[in-house]
């Protein structure tokens, strides 16, 4: 029981990672263009 309850947590913090790290490129590439058109 323990483990497939660690597996299932392990499985939604890689995805909340992923989505954190997609997030971060979509603002740094937002901060580019915007120093671009400044």
């Amino acid at each position: 029981m323990h483990d497939k309850k660690w597996t299932k947590w392990s499985n939604f913090t890689l995805k909340q990672q992923k989505t954190t790290i997609k997030i971060h490129l979509i603002a740094i590439n937002v901060i580019k263009l915007i120093k671009i058109q400044n």
